[in-house]
């Protein structure tokens, strides 16, 4: 188990990878093209970035055993609190302290790494127990 970790985290970045070019993708669109505020921008990159990201976690990262209807509503919480650390450190950075937008959503990004792996890896994608049914099979929505 503990040989799994490691390639798990490594998964859980490159899945973040994608995650990310989809996110700074939207933010600097927005920004730059359309001259959104950079907190709105970054949430809207946020919240599509982590339709993929659920996806690719489930079959790719973690490789879940758990029911759709129960990993996709843990992993919305988690990515809700996600958001909003992900907005407030927007806020705070580029609004408040006036950080570059992009260097901003670089620290928020770090700063929503640790707890969406942490979060994801023990409790959104997490193995059921016997009291879920216990069974490996993936089951759909």
């Amino acid at each position: 188990m503990l040989a799994q970790t490691p390639m798990k985290f490594v998964r859980f970045l490159i899945v973040g990878g994608v995650a990310t070019v989809i996110q700074y993708s939207v933010l600097i669109v927005t920004v730059e093209r359309l001259h959104w505020n950079a907190v709105v921008a970054s949430s809207l990159g946020y919240f599509l970035s982590a339709i993929a990201n659920y996806l690719l976690n489930y079959y790719f990262t973690f490789r879940s055993d758990n029911w759709h209807r129960v990993a996709a509503a843990r992993f919305a919480l988690v990515a809700a609190a996600g958001f909003i650390l992900n907005a407030l450190l927007m806020a705070l950075l580029a609004e408040k302290l006036h950080v570059p937008y992009v260097f901003s959503q670089i620290l928020a990004t770090v700063g929503t790494l640790i707890w969406n792996y942490w979060a994801n890896s023990k409790w959104s994608f997490g193995r059921r127990s016997s009291q879920d049914g216990g069974d490996s099979h993936r089951r759909a929505v």
